[in-house]
């Protein structure tokens, strides 16, 4: 008998006959005695926005790194070629996609045995009928890499409670795998793009490099100001641009500051941040995901949680100390907003739907349009990576991008 590959998807959404793509996919070679014989997970960068991240946890900062489909699709054949069947839980979704990846490629899979752990279980979702048959899915829930381990696991159990689903493997002939030469990357697991994600931009190190470490003189204290201001405004979208990251490493050599002086300033501008967080009292969990991110920008990728959490605590005690300086509702107010991805702020433990972002907005003087023009003055951000069509014209007009977060913070919006 040949081998079998269990395969899982997880997906920007749930048609794959319309815009939806992969964005992670993992597939188990396994012999006919549950033996693994290999395994191949990536995340793919869909090259449009994730999707629902409530659902597969999965953000643009994830797969901005990722390889394409294309450049996993020859190590991906390779390793299923010995399998004469392939499994999957809902296997005709997680298959639909499968094919028409590849058919984007030129590529038309063969003909094959297809087997559904769900209708072998007689119905219902992955982690029902695996507890139905005492099997524990480890890991983070939709992980792609974790469901398929969790599905090789369902039907070995199946198969040990139906011994014909056994005697039927050993009538599967070889299948005739289609060739596929294409330029390969190296596939990216979750932990790996998140752990890049953790380090510090490669502006700071440009500031390293080319910044003098300490002033021979005082520095003016109005170039700091003004690249204060730089810095605010190149933070807003909480990602640093590769032409914003030059242009903060020039002001800073032009305007005669020193690293020392920098990391000064980023010190600052960090625990101002804090302190306006802190400032109704409560600092949520979105709110402390949106400092540590604003950190690593900053370069203080050292920073923990339990860190940050200590941070939080002396600046809350601290009365004396001003919050950080925002534009304010007013500065927006007749501006003309779009908004893009599934929100993550909440409101009132609520998760901002679009109709009340878009309300929201409106009682602030915005006027809230559906698409991205040249004449479109603010773009907000569900996530600083995306790679949604609006996100993608908007850098390309050169418009103003806003983070969720802060979007809702100059609006004086408290939310969660």
């Amino acid at each position: 008998m040949g081998h079998f590959a269990v395969i899982d998807v997880e997906t920007t959404g749930l048609n794959p006959y319309r815009h939806d793509r992969i964005v992670e996919i993992a597939a188990i070679l396994m012999s006919s005695d549950g033996s693994v014989v290999g395994e191949f997970t990536s995340l793919v960068n869909p090259e449009r926005d994730v999707g629902p991240t409530h659902i597969h946890g999965l953000s643009a900062s994830d797969v901005l790194q990722a390889p394409l489909f294309s450049e996993v699709a020859t190590s991906l054949l390779e390793l299923l070629r010995p399998a004469v069947a392939l499994v999957g839980h809902n296997a005709r979704f997680d298959l639909s996609f499968f094919k028409l990846e590849f058919r984007r490629l030129g590529i038309e899979l063969p003909q094959l045995e297809v087997l559904d752990t769900m209708q072998l279980s007689g119905g219902g979702t992955l982690a029902s009928c695996c507890a139905c048959h005492g099997i524990e899915i480890g890991g983070e829930a939709h992980s792609a890499a974790h469901d398929a381990l969790a599905t090789a696991r369902l039907l070995l159990a199946l198969v040990q409670e139906t011994p014909r689903l056994s005697s039927g493997f050993a009538s599967l002939r070889p299948v005739s795998w289609p060739v596929l030469v294409l330029p390969t990357k190296h596939p990216v697991r979750r932990e790996e793009a998140r752990q890049r994600q953790s380090h510090a931009p490669t502006y700071i190190q440009d500031l390293v490099s080319r910044l003098p470490p300490v002033a021979a003189q005082a520095t003016d204290q109005g170039a700091s100001m003004a690249y204060v201001e730089l810095l605010g405004r190149a933070l807003e979208d909480r990602q640093i641009e590769e032409d914003e990251g030059k242009s903060l490493v020039e002001v800073a050599l032009q305007w005669g500051l020193t690293f020392d002086h920098i990391k000064t300033i980023h010190g600052d501008y960090l625990r101002r941040l804090v302190k306006t967080a802190c400032a109704d009292g409560l600092v949520t969990t979105k709110e402390q995901e949106d400092l540590l991110l604003v950190a690593r920008l900053l370069g203080f990728e050292e920073i923990s949680q339990g860190q940050l959490e200590a941070l939080i605590h002396s600046i809350a005690d601290d009365h004396t100390q001003e919050g950080l300086a925002t534009p304010g509702a007013d500065t927006l107010r007749g501006k003309r907003v779009c908004f893009t991805g599934e929100a993550q702020c909440r409101l009132n433990g609520t998760t901002i739907s679009r109709e009340l972002a878009t309300s929201l907005a409106e009682r602030h003087g915005l006027t809230v349009v559906d698409s991205v023009t040249k004449k479109l003055d603010i773009l907000v951000v569900a996530d600083p990576n995306t790679q949604s069509g609006k996100a993608k014209k908007a850098r390309q007009y050169g418009l103003r991008i806003v983070h969720e977060p802060e979007f809702w913070r100059t609006l004086g919006i408290a939310t969660e």
